[in-house]
């Protein structure tokens, strides 16, 4: 599965060869993820100015995954997940809350059967996902002020029923994520051993429609076992969701991905479910390169043969690709030398490490601020850059990673050491810091331009200007930030404001993430304030 709803869509000529590659790894389908980019006839408003697909382009990548011998499949929502269709006042009449859809309400499925009329004429196939994950607040919102407070399962199956009516009568087989089966049963919980769904709501799911269990999380086969067997109470054809780790900022974590697929899939061959699907998300922006997740995606179709083991899949990526497995691992900015310098329990993504604010600090309790992290990201953007020379076809790609290591390899901590020396009111160690401002702010222009390269080789414009905004911000922070901190030295300004106030630990307001990133999304990094 490719998300091409947050911000990149992936332009036709790269999906064409994005096929070429599932196919030759041995994928016999590929799930476009679509919230809103895919066009709706007789709603201007649906994907509005996000590089929706025509039904045109969706027709020319499905004739040619055909060819391929790969199913082109959509995987769209029908209930949450609406983030960008509620912004609109076009819109506001069919809102729940939050992101979800009003249930019950006429025009809900008046949009659904114009979505479903349109995708029907777009795809070939009819096999669908019909989304249905996450909607944590339905029937509490607009839904309770019409109706008052209804079982909450009444509402999803009476919603999940109208939906497959529509979905049977443009002749489609659905499949939908079951979280929200399990998550109203068990307190907000979808994972656990000895989690289940009563019998009652699994008769009352109707015939058209498998539940997907989704879990990229687990690295023992035991969790994975538990639960498919709670799954088999719905007594239908199920389907198993792993994951890509391409989610978490600009990097991927193929290192967790390997570690997480391993069990996933030995379970999966063991219990007998055929239908596995390798998400690829790109939460909260998009940012991260479908290719830096290559070698997981290598893996996961090696283990879904029986050939379980990294080396077998390092043998195939080459065969596949002549391109080295070592250096796409370079990506997921994880190696040895970066754990070193990490606090225990403590994972830094780069994304928060980009974006965290030089006076504000919100990350600097994870920074150790010995200075070998620079040494690390100096070392890391070397390898990058050798691996952009040996490339023959992801050299763009390498160059990118390599900006963004030259960014980290002087901001990392800078922002700790600009606090630390004006607490002790150090002068001259904070003017000893200003160069280092200065090749910040070289090396955030120069990512940005190589980053750039990268987008609009890979996705359509639109969606970039999301990457401008955010990163033209922290470029422009960086000169307030050296402009404000020469007047402090200047004694032309008394004193900053936001390094008089103390920072907190993060780390004891809950528990850390251990893998991946422990925040991925750009407004709680970037700032405190409201964004």
């Amino acid at each position: 599965m490719l998300d091409c709803s947050r911000n990149a869509v992936m332009k036709v000529s790269k999906l064409k060869e994005f096929i070429d590659f599932l196919s030759k790894a041995g994928y016999n389908a590929l799930e476009l993820y679509l919230e809103d980019t895919y066009e709706v006839e007789g709603e201007p408003y649906f994907g509005y100015m996000r590089g929706r697909y025509t039904i045109e382009e969706i027709r020319e990548v499905d004739a040619y995954a055909k060819k391929c011998g790969v199913e082109l499949i959509p995987a769209i929502q029908t209930l949450a997940h609406f983030t960008n269709l509620v912004k609109l006042p076009q819109f506001a009449d069919i809102v729940d809350v939050n992101d979800i859809l009003l249930i019950d309400a006429d025009r809900t499925y008046e949009l659904i059967d114009k979505m479903f009329s349109s995708l029907s004429k777009a795809f070939s196939t009819r096999e669908i996902n019909i989304g249905m994950d996450e909607a944590h607040l339905v029937g509490l919102g607009k839904y309770l002020d019409l109706h008052g407070y209804t079982n909450r399962y009444e509402i999803l199956l009476r919603h999940l029923n109208k939906v497959a009516g529509i979905a049977e009568k443009y002749g489609f087989n659905a499949h939908m994520w079951s979280d929200m089966f399990f998550r109203l049963n068990n307190h907000g919980n979808y994972y656990g051993r000895g989690l289940t769904v009563s019998e009652d709501i699994c008769r009352n799911v109707p015939e058209n429609v498998a539940p997907v269990y989704w879990d990229y999380y687990h690295t023992d086969e035991a969790d994975y076992d538990a639960m498919i067997t709670s799954h088999k109470a719905f007594g239908r054809e199920l389907w198993f969701a792993g994951g890509a780790w391409s989610w978490v900022g600009f990097t991927p974590h193929n290192d967790f991905t390997l570690k997480s697929m391993l069990p996933a899939m030995r379970s999966v061959r063991r219990n007998g479910v055929d239908n596995v699907i390798i998400t690829m998300w790109g939460d909260n922006g998009g940012e991260c390169s479908p290719y830096a997740v290559l070698p997981s995606l290598v893996y996961a179709a090696e283990c879904a043969k029986g050939n379980f083991g990294e080396e077998n899949a390092k043998k195939r990526f080459a065969e596949l690709f002549g391109e080295e497995w070592d250096d796409f691992m370079l990506c997921d900015f994880v190696d040895e030398d970066l754990k070193k310098q990490q606090k225990e329990g403590f994972s830094l993504g780069v994304k928060e490490m980009l974006y965290s604010d030089y006076f504000l600090g919100t990350f600097d309790c994870g920074v150790l601020g010995t200075g070998e992290e620079r040494k690390a990201y100096e070392k890391l953007a070397e390898k990058l850059e050798a691996a952009a020379k040996r490339s023959k076809n992801y050299g763009y790609m390498f160059e990118s990673y390599a900006a963004l290591a030259r960014v980290l390899a002087v901001k990392y901590d800078l922002g700790y050491l600009t606090r630390e020396a004006y607490e002790k009111g150090d002068k001259n160690a904070l003017a000893a810091l200003l160069p280092d401002y200065e090749k910040t702010l070289e090396n955030l222009e120069n990512f940005v331009a190589v980053y750039e390269k990268q987008w609009m080789k890979e996705n359509k414009p639109h969606g970039f200007d999301v990457q401008d905004i955010r990163l033209g911000g922290i470029i422009r922070r960086t000169k307030s930030c050296t402009r404000r901190l020469r007047a402090y030295l200047n004694g032309e300004l008394e004193k900053i404001a936001e390094l008089e106030e103390a920072t907190v630990d993060l780390a004891t307001g809950g528990e850390p993430q251990k893998n991946g990133a422990w925040y991925n999304h750009y407004g709680t990094i970037a700032t405190a304030n409201i964004l």
